[in-house]
């Protein structure tokens, strides 16, 4: 499975999403490997649109490999330099994959990022209920990615979700909020500080 996952998060200046959605996406067509691009339907970013480029590795070495292929070569600096000179932000992140996404839809549109934040202290016992959480998921359930930082934060844990439609989105979320998994959600929330969910459309995705 795929061990690791560096996303480059930007928000863009008002006025400047265009731009940088399609330099992003021109960026992540020359690349190869699994990768995608998405841009916020909802993000509470104070300005812009969310645009995300996220890249899928298979090993630590393959994400230094990266590292020292743009450390190495100015025209990537100076292409992501460029980008970025739309944006409000941008913020590269690593993510340690623990469980891979399974069960996505064939097509996905919208891609569901859940943030949750444990309380001081308490991120291995939010990773344990989520974990727990996601195991009692019916078989051939749309289980999410979960992740989380390689650094930074490291109260933070990510649940990652693909979606076909809203109305799919809407119907597993309802799901997840019925009585029999409401002992498990419970766990989560009794070690939670904080919890946000962005929601994405996908603009461009390649295995």
């Amino acid at each position: 499975m795929p061990n690791y996952v560096v996303q480059v998060s930007r928000v863009a200046k008002p006025g400047h999403s265009t731009q940088v959605l399609d330099a992003v996406v021109a960026q992540a067509e020359r690349g190869s490997g699994q990768r995608n691009v998405s841009i916020s339907v909802n993000a509470d970013t104070g300005s812009g649109h969310l645009i995300v480029g996220a890249m899928v590795f298979d090993s630590i070495e393959n994400v230094e490999a990266l590292s020292d292929k743009i450390s190495s070569t100015p025209e990537l600096r100076s292409n992501s330099e460029n980008i970025d000179s739309h944006c409000e932000s941008s913020r590269v992140e690593i993510l340690k994959v623990i469980k891979p996404m399974e069960n996505p839809p064939s097509e996905s549109k919208f891609m569901v990022r859940n943030l949750i934040k444990a309380q001081p202290g308490k991120a291995g016992d939010l990773l344990s209920a989520l974990l727990d959480f996601r195991h009692h998921l019916d078989d051939g359930a749309n289980l999410p990615l979960i992740t989380v930082p390689f650094v930074g934060d490291q109260d933070l844990v990510r649940a990652t979700s693909m979606y076909d439609s809203l109305r799919s989105f809407e119907a597993q979320n309802d799901f997840l909020n019925t009585d029999s998994l409401k002992p498990y959600l419970d766990k989560i929330r009794s070690v939670r500080q904080s919890y946000v969910r962005h929601t994405a459309r996908m603009v461009f995705m390649s295995s």
